[in-house]
């Protein structure tokens, strides 16, 4: 069989410093001020304009998975622009009639995975933690811990997490399969997190 041929090496350059320039402006972000997404635009820009990619290769991108992605974002732009995450917020200070901490913490651990599974981790994060923190005054660092390794355990659609839509997009899996390991990282992930983190914050005292 014909092997394919591979890129050239001005390809590999033009990639190459393509994508240290973007990281290191990402990473820089506070210092020039430019918006992440704006520097997205760099390789965009860049690879089309080099000819790096052809219009063959923007044909051949998986847009069922980015329209899948995207429809996950608006998803979770629309629950906040809507005020139905603040309703959403405001509805967690029922956890405050529980004495264990460990109650609390496991029922907060259980919405921010229950949300990041529609709407983008980062997000939900955001927009639970607040509320988290300020339900439990003296254990902020444990509680920001918590809810920030929670938001990872999502993992039940392709929407939830980038390397599910990734692994989506390949076409060798559909959404039942990601159910079982979803639902079980749903489930274990936030037990183990909790137990972990008052561990060591019980060890550190």
């Amino acid at each position: 069989t014909e092997e394919p041929e591979l890129p050239g090496k001005r390809d590999r350059v033009i990639v190459a410093v393509l994508s240290v320039t973007t990281v290191v402006m990402w990473m820089t972000t506070p210092l020039h001020g430019i918006h992440v997404a704006a520097i997205s635009l760099i390789p965009i820009v860049g690879l089309t304009m080099t000819q790096v990619l052809g219009a063959a290769d923007v044909r051949g991108l998986p847009w069922d998975t980015l329209m899948l992605v995207a429809g996950g974002l608006s998803l979770g732009a629309a629950v906040v622009d809507t005020g139905l995450a603040d309703r959403m917020a405001a509805s967690l200070q029922f956890l405050t009639v529980f004495d264990l901490d460990v109650l609390v913490f496991g029922a907060l651990a259980l919405v921010t995975v229950t949300l990041s599974n529609f709407m983008s981790n980062t997000a939900t994060v955001s927009l639970v933690l607040p509320v988290s923190v300020a339900l439990m005054p003296g254990r902020e660092l444990e509680t920001c811990l918590i809810i920030g390794l929670s938001g990872s355990c999502a993992l039940l659609l392709p929407v939830s997490t980038p390397p599910n839509a990734v692994a989506y997009s390949t076409g060798e899996i559909q959404t039942r399969d990601l159910r079982p390991g979803g639902i079980l990282i749903g489930l274990l992930g936030p037990v183990v997190i909790i137990a972990w983190v008052l561990l060591i914050s019980a060890l550190l005292r």
